[in-house]
Formats: C-alpha cells, sequence, structure tokens
C-alpha cells in the first residue's frame, strides 16, 4: 500500500499551511508531475473572514476522500482566524494528524496571530486507495498568505512558508473510513523546496 510506504519515511509533520523546515522525500524516485497532469479542475473560492480566503481547484472526480482532506485545510484555517475557538477541525483529524492540526492552529494562538490573503489548494488527487485507506496527494501554496498580530498588521518577520519557494509545496495526506462511514485524515506529510515534487507544484 502505497500511503504506508511513504509515511513509515522519516519527516517532519505539517498542518495545512505551514510547513517544517525539512520535508520528506515521496515514495519512488519518478517525478510525480502533479501540477502538470492532474486532470481538469472547478475552481471554488472559499471564505473564511472578510480577509482570509481558500482557493480550492477541485478535480473533476470529487470524493469523499478528497473532500475530507479539503474540509480539513478549510476548518484549520477557520480556527486560526476565530483564534481557536471554533474547534469544528478536531472531528475530521485523528491519531497524529490531530496532534498535528492542534500544533498548527496553536502556533498561532500561543503567539496572539493570525491570518490574512488567500491560500491555494490545486492538483488535488487520489494517489493511493487500499481498503479504508487511501493517500490524497495536493499541490499548496500560501505565497498570498501573510501572518498578522493582533491589530490586523502583518507581522515584520513572516515565516518562511509564506515566501517562495518554501510557500509552494506538496502536501500528502492519508485519509481512513472510520466505522461510521467518513473518511478522516490519520496523518500528514508534505514534500517542501527544493524536493523535485515541490518543483513539479511551481507554475
Amino acid at each position: 500500500m502505497r500511503w504506508v510506504a511513504v509515511f513509515g519515511l522519516a519527516a517532519a509533520l505539517t498542518a495545512c499551511g505551514a510547513p517544517a523546515d525539512k520535508g520528506f522525500t515521496p515514495q519512488g524516485a519518478a517525478p510525480s508531475k502533479a501540477a502538470v497532469e492532474a486532470p481538469p479542475a472547478t475552481a471554488e473560492t472559499i471564505t473564511i473572514t472578510d480577509t482570509l480566503k481558500i482557493s480550492i481547484e477541485w478535480p473533476d472526480q470529487r470524493d469523499d476522500m478528497i473532500a475530507a482532506f479539503a474540509d480539513s485545510y478549510v476548518d484549520q484555517w477557520k480556527a486560526v482566524a476565530s483564534g481557536g475557538t471554533d474547534d469544528t477541525y478536531l472531528a475530521g483529524v485523528e491519531d497524529d494528524a490531530s496532534r498535528t492540526a492542534l500544533a498548527w492552529v496553536t502556533s498561532f494562538t500561543a503567539t496572539d496571530t493570525s491570518a490574512q490573503g488567500t491560500a491555494k489548494l490545486y492538483s488535488i488527487r487520489v494517489a493511493a486507495v487500499d481498503g479504508r485507506g487511501a493517500e490524497i496527494d495536493a499541490c499548496v501554496d500560501t505565497s498570498g498568505i501573510q501572518v498578522i498580530d493582533e491589530t490586523d498588521t502583518p507581522v515584520a518577520n513572516q515565516p518562511n512558508w509564506t515566501k517562495p519557494p518554501k510557500s509552494i509545496y506538496l502536501q500528502v495526506a492519508a485519509v481512513r473510513r472510520g466505522d461510521d462511514g467518513t473518511w478522516r485524515v490519520k496523518l500528514f506529510k508534505h514534500a517542501a523546496y527544493p524536493d523535485q515534487a515541490a518543483k513539479e507544484c511551481q507554475r
């Protein structure tokens, strides 16, 4: 099962928008061509606040596995924008993914910061399926995001994940269908620049 092999690699975890400085190397040496060969997509912009939006390019074949990943991504940004009071995102994650998502949201709430701008998800695809488990791959572009302080002013030292080339990366999620029939994210990984998979997300 491909995602078991992928997620067995030692790597830094990341939630929706902030890859650590060290990512992981995706399984296999062949380029993924993620941004080049993805199926046609339908664009949608989701408004989190007046100043924070998520742009999603949905593939033509949208299913519950992909929706679980995208919903988790959006819900984590909602939590950030709410100062942590919106904890809806916790319902869509479990195991390592829940700890990663909580750490991501806490990185904002603990510093009294939030975000503004537009984050983008594109080239979303189901990379592998095995029974009740699947791997979802997607390109993420957070170059349009700024971290802001409690006065809605951009902080002086913006994190690397807001700046090219680190702001464009491949996000990978292991998802699993529970006994209740709901797909949830179990694990997040990413491939960050200069990994080839991240380079292929460049447009």
